[in-house]
């Protein structure tokens, strides 16, 4: 933090850190100084300002055309994302029972939250995260041993695992 000096003409506080940034003025009720300017911030010249005044100025021009009746420029270029916005409303207008796979998506969303809350809890018990861990190096161990290890096992299990997702597919 930089140390401030008040000046005895006007009681205001300046600090020396405004004096190095450029030119800055002081506010006028109440004596502290003012913000520079962007083209004075070190730094912020680089990081993103044409972006920034140009997604400004085409926000500008929609808003405009709007006022006048005309429909605005789409403010995503991105061909992939309108497509996939796109592709999401045709498989929503397909949907049959939206009633359905919104309460299915709303009990989704709170049951992963409720999840992350148990979890969150368990991981601040002071001995269980260890065991947790123990565990779960302790079952990938023997998984692996039972189906991974061994050619005959490994076959087996890929087999198993074909078979499954042949059911599933076909289903």
């Amino acid at each position: 933090m930089a140390p401030t000096v008040a000046t005895p003409a006007t009681g205001a506080v300046a600090s020396p850190a405004v004096s190095d940034v450029g030119k800055a003025t002081r506010s006028v009720g109440l004596g502290l100084p003012a913000l520079p300017s962007w083209p004075s911030l070190p730094g912020l010249a680089s990081h993103g300002q044409p972006r920034v005044a140009s997604f400004c100025k085409r926000l500008a021009r929609n808003v405009g055309a709007m006022a006048a009746g005309e429909p605005a420029a789409p403010l995503a270029d991105n061909a992939e994302l309108t497509e996939f916005i796109s592709a999401l409303k045709q498989e929503w207008d397909r949907v049959e029972d939206k009633y359905a796979v919104t309460t299915l998506a709303v009990a989704a969303t709170l049951g992963m939250w409720s999840a992350g809350g148990v979890v969150s809890a368990i991981d601040r018990l002071p001995v269980v995260p260890g065991l947790m861990e123990v565990v779960g190096i302790g079952y990938s161990g023997w998984f692996a041993y039972k189906n991974l290890i061994f050619k005959p096992d490994r076959k087996a299990f890929f087999a198993k695992v074909r078979n499954i997702y042949e059911d599933i597919i076909s289903g």
